[in-house]
């Protein structure tokens, strides 16, 4: 919705996305929002990260989740619907993900303004 200018248009680019546990916005155990109607009409460009625990009573809305992403990165952990404790396999891949664009947020001189009004 921000790549169409329909949200987030005060705030800069969102450059990537680290999901723990996600779902889609006004999924199936939800009521359809107007406003979601056109978040998932096409898949999201934005580079994400998924996390996703083998006993999440999330777990199927997690991976549903992910059609909606172009080249998704995923890390399983074998909890539930928490934040985990990576293993050396998961911090690689995880680091890994975040270096990607480490070099170009340092470059920019774009800031980050919380509840930004102007």
């Amino acid at each position: 919705m921000q790549r169409d200018g329909l949200a987030l248009t005060r705030v800069p680019r969102i450059k990537f996305l680290i999901i723990i546990s996600g779902a889609k916005f006004g999924g199936p155990k939800f009521a359809h929002h107007k406003l979601t109607s056109n978040a998932y009409s096409s898949p999201l460009e934005c580079p994400s990260l998924h996390i996703i625990g083998e006993t999440d009573f999330m777990k199927q809305e997690s991976i549903s989740l992910l059609e909606y992403f172009v080249d998704p990165f995923v890390i399983n952990h074998p909890k539930g619907h928490t934040i985990p404790e990576l293993d050396e396999k998961s911090t690689e891949v995880m680091l890994g993900f975040i270096e990607r664009f480490q070099k170009t947020m340092a470059t920019t001189d774009e800031q980050i303004y919380l509840n930004a009004e102007t």
